[in-house]
């Protein structure tokens, strides 16, 4: 499966992230494609309706709930989730538009300046565009400025150099430092994202259904381990392919 492209929508609070991803999103869409979206709040506010039914049952204990219907569905759960983790939830999709996330190191991004000075305070070396809705006066950085009435112009510049979110575990497996120089290598076009161990490795761990990035030496000790092991069954010479699936149970 081809992991989705992503692109963070970055910016502070009140600089209209939210308009910039709705007209991407539509217009990326439009085009034909599959579109997802993921954003992060800084708000300790209920993710979840009070009073409805779903709220109901998480405030009675469950730690995790789900509401499901003909047309959609939602799932509530406990606990901090990753980027990578949610966009792994998503589903197959050809885009994923994150909102926020300013510190988020491992994913071209998109600035949405609340005034000038924020466009150098929110680089990282990851921006592909700057969104200019505050009308002109933004400082000339060499990332294209594009407003938002050029929406078009924005989508076609996702389309050319988003790429999917890189793995987070700075293993140097890609020859790079970590994955933010994996990142600004792969816009500079010395690099490409199939680089990153979690889009090349032919060894996968899932947990709960959500694959497990791990790096090369991590890679290499949990396979010599199985084959040891695979390789001491009896009747078992020449393995070519190991899966193993099972159950964690708790104690009691």
């Amino acid at each position: 499966m081809t992991p989705a492209k992503a692109v963070a929508v970055v910016g502070y609070k009140d600089s209209g992230k939210t308009r910039v991803v709705e007209a991407l999103v539509r217009e990326l869409t439009s085009r034909g494609h599959s579109v997802g979206t993921l954003k992060h709040t800084a708000e300790d506010t209920p993710l979840d309706t009070p009073g409805k039914d779903t709220h109901r049952h998480r405030e009675a204990g469950s730690k995790a709930s789900a509401i499901i219907h003909e047309s959609g569905a939602a799932l509530f759960t406990e606990g901090y989730m990753t980027v990578n983790e949610a966009i792994a939830r998503l589903g197959t999709l050809d885009y994923v538009v994150i909102e926020g996330f300013k510190t988020l190191t491992t994913v071209a991004r998109v600035i949405v300046p609340k005034e000038p000075g924020h466009v150098e305070e929110l680089s990282n070396g990851l921006e592909i565009a700057v969104a200019d809705l505050i009308g002109g006066g933004l400082p000339k950085t060499g990332t294209p400025i594009i407003p938002l009435n050029r929406i078009d112009e924005l989508a076609d510049t996702v389309e050319r150099r988003a790429y999917p979110i890189l793995a987070g575990l700075n293993c140097h497996g890609c020859g790079y430092e970590d994955c933010h120089e994996l990142g600004k290598a792969i816009l500079r076009g010395d690099a490409e994202a199939e680089s990153c161990v979690a889009y090349t490795s032919e060894f996968v761990l899932k947990v709960n259904d959500v694959d497990i990035p791990l790096g090369p030496f991590v890679q290499d000790v949990t396979r010599n381990v199985l084959l040891g092991l695979v390789r001491s069954y009896k009747g078992v010479s020449d393995p070519k392919k190991i899966e193993i699936k099972f159950e964690a149970k708790r104690d009691g």
